[in-house]
């Protein structure tokens, strides 16, 4: 297969399976001589803000010096960028070839009836990648819960870190915030110390400090009142925290909470074989780069690109954006979401205080919510709702809208940030070359 037939192949994979559990993985690793028990992790799991908090943490340990591996997901605009050493993706002839390699154990579970699906292909990669490579640490991101994730069949990570813990995927992970908790904090294993987000909801924190006193693991939790903020603006922030002066370039007040636990997270690790100064995590931090979290595409005319697309994520979209755009008029939100999200409450918490709603489909239509649909529960709370025609289309009708003075905001989903993301860069070259 060549790169192309490669990525088709995996994205062709099941998703789903009936069977909970890690059994199956466990073989698939046992039948591939277990690459993941030769490295060490830092293991990241939440519901909003793991993927920041990966990257920062990545950064920190590449700028220290390090071999570090980062596995995130989903992707943004390449397969491949959900397995990274040092910021570089996984090179199409190594994805290619691992692969090759590891498709007869696919093939041999899949005649025995249990084959394994997509995520934990993807996952098996990154171990193979990374241990190939002998990485020193990897950042190692979950895709959803955590207990009966995939990447749940490593040994005692460096540290477990939980990222801001909201609602989502609840058919799976339960219909409680301290249910959900209570998956998430299936990854702390052994003695290793943990890291929870400084704005932690109370009944989710509960079910976390009952795994740690039940494991007798260390809780740290950083302190969100101890950040002196010195300067917050589209540019992003400048604070200070226990002595530390940071400039942190993802916007928004729970991306300072992120860092907080990342800051944390870093200071944890110290002793454990990773060796870091303050000098190179505040470095870390303010390298750090993340697609379609908050992601300035363009200055002029402004365009703001976001993946949130469950109730938390938009809450913390709303706020920075009236944080950093108050004084930007018109606003106009270019949305677009899956069906099975919770699209009311989102839709509402960006439709209130936009001055334009333009309703678009994602490309990934099986899954996506119509425009139609979309655009009438924007109707509820904004005058100006249109509906989109191609995404090239509703960006320069959004840009139209805006005018000079105003801001186009494109979210609701990572499917559309994908879609948007590829167009208005696109939109962005030619005019460049014009």
């Amino acid at each position: 297969m060549d790169f192309k037939q490669t990525v088709d192949y995996i994205i062709n994979l099941r998703h789903r399976s009936e069977i909970k559990g890690l059994n199956r993985m466990r073989r698939f690793m046992e039948l591939l001589g277990n690459p993941q028990d030769k490295l060490s992790y830092i293991h990241i799991t939440g519901t909003n803000g793991k993927g920041s908090t990966t990257a920062m943490l990545n950064s920190i340990l590449t700028c220290a010096g390090y071999k570090a591996g980062m596995f995130i997901s989903p992707y943004v605009l390449e397969f491949r960028e959900r397995i990274q050493i040092g910021g570089k993706m996984i090179p199409k002839d190594g994805l290619v070839r691992i692969v090759a390699a590891i498709k007869p154990v696919i093939d041999q579970m899949y005649q025995e009836g249990d084959g394994p699906v997509q995520f934990e292909v993807v996952t098996a990669i990154g171990f193979v990648y990374f241990a190939e490579q002998k990485c020193d640490v990897v950042c190692l991101e979950v895709g959803i819960g955590g207990l009966r994730d995939s990447t749940n069949i490593i040994r005692e990570p460096l540290a477990a870190v939980i990222a801001n813990i909201g609602f989502d995927h609840t058919n799976m992970l339960g219909n409680t915030l301290e249910a959900i908790a209570a998956q998430k904090a299936g990854i702390i294993k052994g003695k290793c110390p943990v890291c929870v987000y400084p704005h932690t909801d109370p009944d989710a924190l509960a079910a976390i400090m009952e795994k740690c006193a039940e494991n007798g693991n260390m809780l740290i939790q950083g302190n969100f009142n101890h950040a002196n903020i010195i300067k917050h603006d589209i540019n992003g922030t400048d604070f200070i925290y226990d002595g530390l002066k940071i400039h942190l370039p993802l916007l928004g007040q729970h991306q300072i909470c992120n860092a907080i636990n990342v800051i944390e997270t870093i200071r944890a690790i110290r002793g454990a074989g990773i060796e870091t100064t303050d000098s190179q995590m505040i470095q870390g931090i303010a390298k750090v780069t993340f697609p379609a979290r908050t992601e300035i595409l363009c200055r002029q005319p402004l365009t703001i690109l976001d993946g949130a697309h469950n109730d938390n994520g938009a809450e913390a979209l709303e706020i920075t954006l009236k944080d950093v755009l108050k004084d930007v008029k018109p606003l106009v939100a270019i949305m677009g979401m899956m069906g099975d999200k919770d699209c009311q409450k989102v839709v509402k918490r960006i439709a209130s205080f936009a001055d334009a709603v333009i309703a678009v489909t994602p490309s990934l239509e099986y899954r996506a919510l119509p425009k139609e649909k979309l655009a009438e529960f924007a109707g509820e709370y904004c005058e100006c709702v249109e509906l989109g025609a191609g995404f090239r289309e509703s960006y320069l009708r959004g840009i139209e809208l805006a005018g000079k003075d105003g801001a186009v905001v494109i979210c609701g989903s990572l499917y559309l940030a994908a879609d948007m993301r590829t167009a208005v860069l696109d939109w962005l070259k030619e005019k460049q070359r014009d």
